[in-house]
């Protein structure tokens, strides 16, 4: 299958900055919520106690952080 150039135009444009997103995202195992950041791709990158900390560590690894709920 070949992409047309508009496809190809948009799918490039949906990629622009995921290597800088990432999402947190909180993750509850019986009474504990940890809160887990992934990269735009779903790769697991750290997990924290707080959402607070999450995110000031995505933030300090330059990647903008969006919340998954």
């Amino acid at each position: 299958m070949q992409l047309q150039r508009e496809q190809l135009e948009d799918l490039m444009m949906a990629m622009v900055g995921l290597e800088t997103m990432a999402y947190i995202k909180p993750i509850t195992e019986g009474e504990l919520t940890s809160y887990v950041v992934y990269a735009a791709d779903g790769t697991q990158l750290a997990v924290f106690d707080s959402a607070e900390t999450a995110y000031y560590n995505a933030v300090r690894h330059n990647l903008a952080p969006a919340s998954i709920h």
